[in-house]
């Protein structure tokens, strides 16, 4: 697993692309565009809702992992901010009227398609957000 400490800012984005690229085996590298992608979308929620002025940090792991018995690739992302579990912010979404959202959100809507799993905690006073992404069954 690859792990580094950045501030939350999107000037890191290369930084963490890196990191993804170093980190992917062979049998993941197909996968490369939607883990860009993915880490771009909840690095940029980060840096706009859980440091409201306020100076932080956010660690970035990725590598190979098992969810549900099956190797995947991935992604967590954890920051000392404000409590915020954007998935739950996308739920209250999905049952409001496409007149009634606030603009935003389709970023997380995208993680939520290319995932193929996602997970949010919020433990010792950090949010913890994991990604996981299954290669493409090969039958």
């Amino acid at each position: 697993m690859k792990t580094v400490s950045i501030p939350p800012t999107w000037e890191q984005i290369d930084q963490l692309r890196n990191n993804i690229d170093q980190a992917l085996s062979e049998k993941f590298k197909s996968l490369k565009f939607k883990a860009e992608i993915i880490t771009e979308e909840i690095l940029t929620n980060v840096a706009k809702y859980a440091f409201k002025n306020q100076e932080g940090e956010v660690t970035f792991t990725c590598g190979n992992g098992l969810i549900d018995g099956r190797e995947a690739f991935c992604i967590e992302i954890t920051d000392n901010g404000e409590e915020y579990n954007p998935f739950l912010h996308m739920k209250a979404l999905q049952n409001c009227s496409i007149e009634d959202r606030s603009i935003g959100g389709v970023g997380l809507h995208l993680v939520q398609e290319m995932a193929s799993h996602y997970i949010y905690h919020r433990i010792d006073g950090r949010n913890r957000i994991q990604i996981f992404l299954l290669p493409e069954r090969e039958d």
